[in-house]
C-alpha cells in the first residue's frame, strides 16, 4: 500500500512538474517592431493568435516604432524587453553600449540586394560602375552599406555610380528600370514583390548568390537583463515564433488566413498575397531543417567588416565589436524542442 502511495505521489509530482514546464506563469513583455505588423512579421502575430505566446507564458504586448533605430534607442530606454531590429542596427546598438542579445536570427537571407532586369548584361556589382541604381529616397540606411560594398568592389560610389530616388511608389521603381532610367534597383525582399507584380516578371539579384555577400539580416533581441533573469521566456518567444513558422510553412492558406485578422487591409488581392507570403517563408527558411532562429555568425563579421570600411556617408560603424557577445545560439536547440508533428497537424487541420 505504501509503495502505492509513493507511485502515486511521484506520478503526481512528475504531473506537477511537466505542467509547470508547459504553462509558466503569465507575464507581460514589451516587444518592438520596425514597421506596420503583418505578413512581414507574420511568425509573431501568428503565434500570439494560435495561443502559442500564452502556452509559453507570455503575455505580449507588441508595439511599432518607426524604424530599427528607434527600436534601439527605446531599448536603450529600458521602454521594452524584446524587439525585432535590422542586424546594422543592432550592431551599431551593440557597439554604442546598448546592451542586448540576438538570440533568434528573423530573417535568414539578405533583407536589401541588388536586382536588375532578367536580360541585362550586368551580373555582379563591378558591373555597375557608370549606371543608375535607383532607391526609394536617398537618406535610407540601406544605402551607407550598399556604398561600402561597391567600394568593396573597387569603385568610389560618389564618382562611379549614381544614385536616383524613385520615391515610395513601387511601380515607378518598375518603369524606371524598364524605361532605362536606372540600370538596378536597391530593393528589400518585401518591395521586391510589387516590383516584379508590376514589371509582369522576376528580376534578377546579383547580389544574392555571392557568399561574401550574404550578410546578418534581421534578428530578434532581448535586452540583456531579460536573457539573463527571464531565461525561460526567451526561450519560449522564440519555441512560439518557430512554431508559428512551421504552421504557416505547412498550411500557408491558414497562415494567411489569421495574418488577415491582424492586418486586414494588407490583403485587398489575394493573388498577390499568397505570392507576398511565399516570399516571406523563403526569406525565413531555416538555416537547417529543424534549427529556426539559427544565426551564421560568419554573416555578422562580414556585415561588420562591410560597415567599417571608410566610405562616403559612412554607417557609422567605426568601433569593431565582439560579435560572439552579441550574437548567441545558445537557445535555438531549446526554443526548436517542441512536437513538430502535432504543429504540423494542427495545421493541416485549421479551420478557417
Amino acid at each position: 500500500m505504501l509503495r502505492k502511495i509513493l507511485a502515486a505521489l511521484t506520478l503526481a509530482s512528475v504531473a506537477v512538474t511537466a505542467l509547470a514546464q508547459s504553462a509558466p506563469p503569465l507575464k507581460k513583455f514589451r516587444v518592438l517592431l520596425p514597421f506596420k505588423d503583418g505578413i512581414t512579421f507574420f511568425p509573431i502575430s501568428t503565434a500570439n493568435q494560435l495561443g502559442y505566446m500564452k502556452e509559453e507564458g507570455i503575455d505580449l504586448d507588441l508595439q511599432v516604432v518607426n524604424g530599427s533605430s528607434a527600436v534601439v534607442q527605446q531599448l536603450a530606454a529600458g521602454n521594452a524587453q524584446m524587439a525585432v531590429i535590422l542586424a546594422p542596427n543592432t550592431l551599431l546598438g551593440f557597439a554604442e553600449g546598448v546592451k542586448y542579445k540576438a538570440f533568434y536570427d528573423f530573417l535568414t537571407r539578405n533583407t536589401f540586394d541588388v536586382k536588375t532586369l532578367p536580360s541585362s548584361p550586368i551580373n555582379k556589382l563591378a558591373d555597375l560602375k557608370g549606371k543608375n541604381i535607383g532607391t526609394i529616397d536617398l537618406t535610407r540606411g540601406d544605402l551607407p552599406l550598399l556604398r561600402a560594398q561597391l567600394q568593396h568592389a573597387g569603385m568610389n560610389p560618389s564618382r562611379d555610380v549614381t544614385f536616383v530616388a524613385l520615391g515610395p511608389t513601387l511601380p515607378v521603381h518598375a518603369l524606371a528600370l524598364k524605361e532605362g532610367k536606372v540600370q538596378a534597383l536597391n530593393l528589400s525582399w518585401n518591395n521586391t514583390v510589387p516590383v516584379q507584380q508590376a514589371l509582369g516578371s522576376k528580376l534578377k539579384c546579383i547580389t544574392c548568390d555571392s557568399e561574401e555577400l550574404q550578410l546578418a539580416s534581421e534578428t530578434t533581441v532581448a535586452t540583456d537583463a531579460v536573457f539573463k533573469q527571464d531565461r525561460r521566456y526567451v526561450v519560449g518567444f522564440g519555441r512560439a515564433m518557430a512554431k508559428a513558422t512551421l504552421f504557416a510553412e505547412t498550411n500557408p492558406e491558414a497562415a494567411i488566413a489569421i495574418m488577415k485578422k491582424v492586418a486586414p487591409a494588407e490583403q485587398t488581392d489575394a493573388a498577390y498575397t499568397k505570392i507576398f507570403f511565399d516570399a516571406a517563408l523563403a526569406i525565413m527558411k531555416p538555416r537547417q531543417p529543424g534549427k529556426y532562429g539559427l544565426s551564421d555568425v560568419g554573416g555578422w563579421e562580414r556585415l561588420q567588416n562591410f560597415m567599417s570600411i571608410p566610405t562616403e556617408g559612412a554607417t557609422g560603424m567605426t568601433t569593431k565589436v565582439d560579435v560572439k557577445q552579441l550574437v548567441t545560439n545558445e537557445l535555438v536547440d531549446e526554443m526548436n524542442r517542441f512536437d513538430a508533428e502535432a504543429v504540423r497537424r494542427q495545421a493541416r487541420e485549421y479551420k478557417y
